[in-house]
């Protein structure tokens, strides 16, 4: 069993994340904390935390975010893989209670639960953990084996912190660079493609940590453009046929938002752009209004959208 922590200076935060998996009920893994930041972060914590089943990685403080997974998937030896990111925790029996669906069924791929949304001191918010469990389509999913699984990709059920894969089954040549910060829902979309089974158990088993410089937070360009990458591909499979709707949905989504990060940088004639696409695949008046301001709006005001 591997399990591969990407991180980039949150000292405080690894350690936390660090101590959820070696704590944790399954023991037979090796853990690879692949870091991007400030490589003395790392040396610390390897000082305080003398385990062998810890495998510290260095990658060049250029490496984006896709790259340094990428970097601790091509070393991973385990016939199993989970991903923590730096920000979050699992709980002890994470592990215990995610791999055995896969050694039950070889042909299961993946195997994931719900989780609990944190803020950055670690406090459970419990109403918009029910809401998120909603958002996307775990509250009515049916516990155990779902095979094939493309609507769970479609509606990007599984966090990829929340969830164990089975290593021989994608290939890390298979996320490529437009991927980006979205390659968790790409890699679920590969793993669907297998043809394999998803195995769901609906219990909270991973505390996401929603803060200011989470993905989920950030203002940054890159998250909204590799989500239009994924999802426009996704919309093109015939074996998606079924969720063009949603994926069309999220196609949207994604369209506002980059266009709404546009508007704040002052680039009117590419924001524009997006929120046409926006409209034309999900009509709405914030994509409406954003196409007023990008031509009414003054500066001042585009940078408080």
């Amino acid at each position: 069993m591997s399990v591969l922590l990407p991180t980039h200076n949150r000292p405080a935060w690894l350690a936390e994340a660090v101590a959820s998996v070696l704590a944790g009920e399954f023991t037979d893994l090796e853990l690879l904390v692949s870091n991007n930041g400030n490589p003395e972060h790392t040396r610390e914590l390897a000082r305080a935390v003398p385990d062998p089943r810890v495998r510290w990685l260095e990658q060049d403080p250029s490496t984006g975010m896709l790259e340094n997974f990428l970097a601790a998937l091509v070393e991973a030896r385990g016939r199993y893989v989970a991903v923590l990111h730096d920000d979050d925790r699992w709980a002890p029996n994470f592990l215990a209670a995610l791999v055995p669906p896969l050694r039950h069924r070889p042909d299961a791929v993946l195997s994931f639960a719900d989780h609990f949304l944190i803020d950055a001191a670690g406090r459970v918010n419990q109403v918009a953990t029910e809401r998120n469990s909603r958002r996307w389509g775990r509250t009515a999913l049916a516990e155990g084996y779902h095979q094939p699984f493309f609507e769970l990709a479609a509606r990007q059920s599984v966090a990829v912190t929340g969830c164990v894969f089975r290593r021989d089954a994608v290939a890390a040549s298979a996320l490529s660079p437009g991927v980006g910060p979205c390659y968790d829902v790409w890699l679920c979309y590969l793993l669907a493609c297998t043809g394999g089974a998803a195995h769901y158990r609906p219990e909270r088993l991973l505390y996401l940590r929603w803060h200011a410089g989470s993905d989920t937070a950030s203002r940054d360009l890159a998250g909204p453009r590799s989500a239009i990458e994924c999802h426009g591909q996704m919309l093109g499979d015939h074996r998606m046929r079924a969720y063009a709707g949603v994926l069309r949905q999220r196609l949207a989504r994604d369209h506002l938002t980059a266009g709404a990060t546009l508007l704040r940088d002052g680039a009117r004639r590419t924001a524009r752009e997006h929120l046409v696409a926006s409209s034309r695949m999900r009509p709405s008046w914030k994509a409406t209004a954003g196409l007023a301001a990008s031509w009414l709006a003054p500066t001042a005001v585009l940078n408080r959208i």
